[in-house]
């Protein structure tokens, strides 16, 4: 099965309010022209959530023989996106408190975190994903 992701960066949508001083009275219409296709709300934490389409950035998919050319293309894609620190552990999982309540940042982590894992899961081929398959998190793949 091919795996795709579509490439995009969940943001806050940036609605222009020139010639209009309430945002919410602007039409649709003004409201769609001020927004990329790409950009969607953004998560509960107020971060953006970033997905990479694996296909369209990353030519050649992990094989035991093009892992040096697979490295240095993910590495340069998760420094573009600010990543890296996911993948190295230097952004560890925040802890849940004491409470049990919802922490949004932890929240935030997991999903961010799951959409590494996956593009790591699409760039390897069928010899390599069984490999990493059992991964929680993008640091363990």
């Amino acid at each position: 099965m091919h795996i795709s992701l579509i490439f995009y960066m969940v943001s806050k949508p940036e609605i222009s309010h020139e010639n209009n001083s309430n945002p919410s009275m602007s039409s649709p219409t003004q409201q769609s022209q001020n927004l990329s296709p790409n950009t969607f709300p953004s998560s509960k934490s107020g971060k953006s959530l970033i997905a990479l389409n694996i296909t369209a950035q990353i030519n050649e998919k992990l094989t035991p023989s093009t892992f040096l050319q697979w490295c240095a293309q993910f590495e340069a894609l998760l420094i573009g996106y600010d990543l890296l620190d996911y993948v190295n552990g230097d952004i560890p999982c925040p802890s849940t408190d004491l409470s049990f309540t919802a922490n949004p940042n932890k929240t935030h982590w997991v999903r961010q975190d799951k959409l590494i894992l996956s593009a790591i899961l699409a760039s390897t081929s069928t010899k390599i994903t069984p490999l990493i398959a059992t991964a929680k998190t993008s640091q363990q793949a």
